[in-house]
Parts: structure tokens; C-alpha cells; sequence
């Protein structure tokens, strides 16, 4: 039975992260103890005219779900997040369209309290995907993304700006 609630969350988090706007956040399996080993978990920047949201389905130290950038005045991709988590950070492998091409990016984010921070470095084009060249000399300075409702859509959110 877990196994097929599993299974049916995976496909809805992948329908919804093939939206034309920035990925939004829903309500499935919602965490309502620390004992729960699968949960939805969401987070989300939103600075100045910048969005970028996370939705991921977390099950034992797995994550999959959605990951979209909204920058201003640059092209938005929204795509599929899967990864793993290693103590308190994520890494993983961001799948994402853009101008009619595929591409893999690897993606790390530090978690601090209620935050993600992603992490920055050099990257390299190895095996079919941009890859960090020395995961030692990454930085964790980039975008902070703080824990949200799941239930709460970004128009929401950009509306109390």
C-alpha cells in the first residue's frame, strides 16, 4: 500500500513540474510527525523579481520532485529534482528544458535550520551533465530558499511583496 501511494505522489510531483510557470507547491503527503519516514517538503526564495521553488517528496534520504527558476530577465526552467541527503545537505541531479534542448546540472543545497542554501562552485561537462568539478571547494552561497507550506501557491506569495 506505501508503495503505491508512493508511486502515485512520484507522478503527480512529475505532472506538476512540467507547468508552464515556476513549480508550484501542493499538499501531498504532508509531514505530521518526526516518525514520518515519507513527506512533502517545499521551499521558496523570493527576492526582488527573482522566484525559485523546490517541492520534493522526501522519503528516508531520498528526494524527488520539482525545482524551478524564475530570474528576471533570463529564461526560466522548471524541471525534476532527485537526489540524495548526506547529513545536512542534498545532493542531486537537476533534469531541465531549455530552448528545446535537455539538460542534467548537479545541484547541492545546505540545510540550515529552516533554510536551503544552494551551493555554488566551478562545474565541468562530464558524462552528459554539468557536474561541480571538486565537491570539496563548493560554497554554499547562493540562493537561501526558506521552508514554506506546501499548500501555498507562489502568486500568493508574490502578491505580498
Amino acid at each position: 500500500m506505501k508503495t503505491c501511494i508512493v508511486l502515485i505522489s512520484l507522478a503527480l510531483i512529475f505532472l506538476t513540474s512540467c507547468n508552464s510557470g515556476p513549480t508550484e507547491n501542493t499538499g501531498l503527503n504532508r509531514k505530521t510527525s518526526d516518525s514520518d519516514s515519507v513527506f512533502n517538503s517545499c521551499y521558496a526564495s523570493f527576492v526582488k523579481k527573482d522566484t525559485v521553488l523546490l517541492n520534493a517528496l522526501v522519503y528516508g534520504d531520498s528526494i524527488k520532485g520539482s525545482l524551478g527558476y524564475k530570474l528576471y530577465e533570463k529564461q526560466q526552467d522548471n524541471g525534476l529534482l532527485m537526489g540524495t541527503m548526506h547529513g545536512d545537505t542534498i545532493w542531486g541531479l537537476y533534469t531541465f528544458m531549455s530552448s528545446d534542448s535537455e539538460y542534467v546540472n548537479e545541484v547541492t543545497f545546505l540545510r540550515k535550520d529552516t533554510l536551503l542554501i544552494e551551493g555554488r562552485g566551478e562545474r565541468t561537462f562530464k558524462d552528459g551533465k554539468f557536474a561541480f568539478k571538486d565537491r570539496s571547494k563548493v560554497q554554499y552561497s547562493g540562493v537561501a530558499l526558506a521552508k514554506t507550506d506546501c499548500r501555498q501557491l507562489p502568486e500568493q506569495n508574490e502578491a505580498k511583496r
